[in-house]
C-alpha cells in the first residue's frame, strides 16, 4: 500500500485498443504527506496496543510478616506494627498495614502478636491471613496500659512529673493556659514517630508566637515513656536541639509508674522490645479548665489542625453600650471599654455566633460580652444586658 508514498510514475503500457494508459494501481502520490502520516501513526497505536494487552502482569509478590501491634485505625483501615524484619523485603520497622478483610480491625488491639501473609501488587499492598494472638508476655511495668480513649470534656487528672531542670510539675499549674501534650522517647529512630510529634509542636509553638492576639496563653508538654535514659540532662539537651523555649514548652519525664499512669488515662499504650520502645501516639489538648478538648490518636494529624482548634479556644470578655443592630448581616455594632489583651475602647462591629443573640439586647443597653477568636475573625459567643 505504500508504493506511491513518494510519489513515483508508474510507466504507461499500451491497452487492447493500443492506446496508452496511466497504470491506477499505486495512484497514491494524490494522498497528501498528512494523511499517510496519521495512517501511519494509527496502524502502530493498534499494534502496540495489541501487543501490550498480551503482556502478562506480574504476579503479586508474598511476604511472611510477624510482628506486635502497636495501634489500631479503624477510620483509616489500617493496623499500625511493629514487625520482624521481613525476608527479602524490608528491615524491621513499625509501619501502617491495610488489611484485606477490614472486619478483621475490630479483633485487633493494641500489643497483640500477629502473623499475616504480606501481600506486594505494584503500587498496592495488604495484609491477609491474619492471625492475631492475645499475648501478656509483655512486662507490665513498662507498658503504658491500653485503656479506652477519655472522651472530650473529662477532666484530666492532676498528674505530677519532672521537667528539664529536674524541677517537679502539676498538671494544675498549667490551668488558666490552653495545654497541649504529647509522649516521645528522644532514642526513637523513626522519622514519622517522635520525631514527626516533635516537628508538629515546634510548628504549633511557632505558630502561637507569631499570632498571639488569636490564640489563648498556650503551654506545649513534651512526656518522655524512656524515663530510665531520658534524664532531666537528656531531656533539656532534646529540647535544645529543637529551638524550645522552655518558658512556654517544657519536657518532662517521671518515674514509670508516673509515666503509666498518665499515658494509661490517655489511651496509649508502648513497652521494651530488644532495644527500641514500641508504642502508639497520642497527642492531647486540654483547655485552660484542665478538661479535654480533643485528643488526636496516630500521626495524621496536621498542626493547621490544632492551631484551629486553639483559636476557638481563645475568649475576651468585654463590656460595651449596643450602638446598633444589623439583622441582615447577624452583627452587633457595640461602642465598647478596653478588651484585655485584645483592644483599646472603640465603636467597632461584631459578627454574633447565632442570631438569635440579637434578641437579647436592644439599641442603647448595656452589656457584657465573650468574643472569641474563630478562622474568619472575631465572633461574639455570649452576650447578656447588664
Amino acid at each position: 500500500m505504500l508504493c506511491g508514498l513518494f510519489n513515483p510514475r508508474v510507466p504507461e503500457s499500451p491497452n487492447r485498443f493500443g492506446l496508452k494508459r496511466e497504470a491506477q494501481s499505486c495512484r497514491i502520490h494524490d494522498m497528501n504527506w498528512s494523511g499517510a502520516r496519521a495512517l501511519i501513526l494509527f496502524i502502530l497505536t493498534v499494534t502496540l496496543t495489541s501487543i501490550s494487552s498480551c503482556t502478562p502482569r506480574e504476579a503479586p509478590q508474598r511476604y511472611e510478616l510477624k510482628g506486635k501491634v502497636v495501634s489500631v485505625d479503624l477510620k483509616g483501615s489500617t493496623v499500625t506494627i511493629a514487625h520482624e524484619a521481613i525476608a527479602g523485603y524490608m528491615d524491621a520497622m513499625v509501619m501502617p498495614f491495610s488489611i484485606k478483610d477490614k472486619r478483621m480491625l475490630n479483633d485487633l488491639a493494641e500489643g497483640d502478636g500477629i502473623q499475616a501473609t504480606l501481600v506486594v501488587a505494584g503500587p498496592r499492598s495488604w495484609l491477609e491471613d491474619v492471625i492475631a494472638t492475645r499475648t501478656s508476655a509483655l512486662d507490665p511495668a513498662s507498658v503504658g496500659g491500653s485503656s479506652a480513649d477519655p472522651q472530650a470534656g473529662a477532666a484530666v487528672p492532676d498528674f505530677s512529673l519532672t521537667d528539664q531542670d529536674g524541677k517537679r510539675v502539676k498538671l494544675s499549674q498549667y490551668r488558666g493556659k490552653a495545654l497541649l501534650v504529647t509522649f516521645v522517647y528522644t532514642r526513637c529512630p523513626l522519622p514519622d514517630y517522635c520525631p514527626l510529634m516533635t516537628g508538629n509542636f515546634a510548628e504549633i509553638d511557632k505558630g502561637v508566637k507569631s499570632d498571639a492576639v488569636h490564640f489563648p496563653p498556650t503551654h506545649l508538654l513534651t512526656i518522655s515513656i524512656d524515663p530510665e535514659y531520658d534524664s532531666p540532662k537528656v531531656l533539656r539537651d532534646y529540647g535544645a536541639g529543637v529551638g524550645a523555649n522552655f518558658g512556654n514548652w517544657q519536657f518532662a519525664g517521671g518515674s514509670k509508674e508516673e509515666i503509666k499512669s498518665i499515658a494509661t488515662f490517655f489511651g496509649m499504650s508502648y513497652w521494651t522490645e530488644s532495644d527500641q520502645i514500641i508504642h502508639s501516639l497520642r497527642t492531647a489538648l486540654i483547655d485552660e479548665n484542665g478538661r479535654l478538648v480533643k485528643l488526636y490518636s496516630g500521626n495524621s494529624w496536621k498542626p493547621v489542625e490544632v492551631l484551629s482548634e486553639l483559636r476557638g479556644l481563645r475568649k475576651y470578655p468585654g463590656v460595651g453600650v449596643v450602638q446598633a443592630i444589623d439583622r441582615e448581616t447577624g452583627t452587633l455594632q457595640i461602642d465598647h471599654k478596653d478588651i484585655d489583651g485584645l483592644m483599646t475602647s472603640m465603636d467597632m462591629p461584631f459578627r454574633v455566633k447565632d442570631k438569635s443573640m440579637l434578641d437579647v439586647a436592644g439599641v442603647g443597653d448595656q452589656v457584657e460580652f465573650t468574643l472569641q477568636s474563630e478562622d474568619t475573625g472575631l465572633v461574639v459567643t455570649s452576650i447578656k444586658r447588664k
